[in-house]
């Protein structure tokens, strides 16, 4: 076998992981299989179920016209067609014709310097073809059978990868100043790869909004969280536990309080509070304060959000995260 194979499947393992919070983590995948295969390109592709398409997920070395024809195009043709039936990875050696002489290769191949090639169909753990691994290398036979046995252990993983990014499971990229953590709710929350470890994960309360969260229909949440420690805007993703092997996780993104509208922040705590439908008078008993008081507050946030109804506010309150997810933990 490959030299180190379990090692470079490790890392490409980490690097799937990864991949679901930032997005050159896919990238990172092709530089490590590099490791063990040699190739002089690589690429995965997708296939993007909502517009019926193949799309670039990764890519490492191919020039636009060679990737654009290792798509959609490549997907027409017999060799796909072969490695959907045989659910193995295939090099152009492989074929029972004169690969080489087709139409694809003669116009997109070969023009871009490439001798040889190995291609595998990616298919999930439940049976969804997801997507495509390209390699291409510029010398005649040059994946052996350690490459190609390789490839075959490393498929299932960047299935399901692409499996996550067809579903529409976003890949984010954090901002510098976030801290951030992975939780499903019950094992102790994981660190993220070169942040520093959220707070709120270690709030008692924390862990009920999660497993409800993880237990619904929702990809996203954002809101604010206050605790004993202060508040912070949360950004939550439902993503997977690719390197564990396990179902979904949530991954939490906190970064300081930044309010918008130049709101302040008890009147961020009445538009919290329209925008989860309570009334004047509701808000009054919940903040103890007068129903004057609120309506004053209404008619500021109304004006500093351009809007002219609550349900308006309710709205803008909800893409800019300015629901109170504390005070709502069993409804995220």
């Amino acid at each position: 076998m490959v030299s180190g194979k379990s090692h470079i499947l490790l890392k490409a393992a980490f690097a799937a992981g990864a991949a679901q919070y930032q997005r050159d983590g896919a990238d990172e995948i092709l530089r490590v299989l590099a490791d063990g295969t040699k190739h002089d390109a690589a690429a995965l592709i997708f296939w993007n179920r909502a517009l019926s398409k193949h799309d670039v997920l990764a890519n490492d070395g191919y020039q636009p016209e060679t990737l654009t024809a290792l798509g959609d195009p490549y997907a027409s043709t017999k060799a796909h067609r072969k490695l959907l039936k045989l659910h193995e990875p295939l090099r152009i050696d492989d074929l029972k014709y004169d690969y080489r002489g087709t139409q694809l290769y003669q116009n997109a191949l070969a023009p871009a310097g490439f001798a040889d090639g190995m291609s595998a169909c990616l298919i999930s753990d439940d049976g969804q073809y997801t997507g495509m691994l390209h390699l291409s290398a510029s010398h005649f036979h040059s994946f052996d059978d350690d490459a190609r046995d390789l490839i075959s252990a490393l498929s299932p993983i960047v299935a399901e990868l692409c499996r996550r990014q067809s579903s529409g499971y976003p890949i984010l990229r954090l901002r510098e100043d976030c801290k951030a953590a992975l939780f499903d709710g019950h094992d102790s929350p994981r660190p993220v790869i070169s942040r520093e470890m959220s707070a709120v994960v270690f709030d008692p309360h924390f862990k009920d909004f999660i497993s409800y969260f993880l237990a619904g229909p929702a990809a996203t949440v954002s809101g604010l969280w206050t605790s004993d420690s202060g508040t912070v805007a949360l950004e939550i993703t439902r993503t997977a536990g690719v390197a564990s092997g396990k179902g979904d996780v949530a991954l939490i993104v906190e970064t300081p309080v930044e309010l918008p509208f130049g709101l302040t922040a008890r009147e961020a705590e009445v538009t919290d509070r329209i925008a989860w439908g309570r009334s004047n008078q509701q808000i009054a008993s919940e903040l103890g304060i007068s129903i004057r008081t609120v309506t004053t507050h209404v008619e500021n946030i109304l004006v500093k959000m351009a809007q002219e109804s609550r349900s308006g506010v309710a709205a803008v309150a909800i893409g800019a995260g300015l629901r109170r997810l504390d005070s709502h933990s069993t409804h995220p």
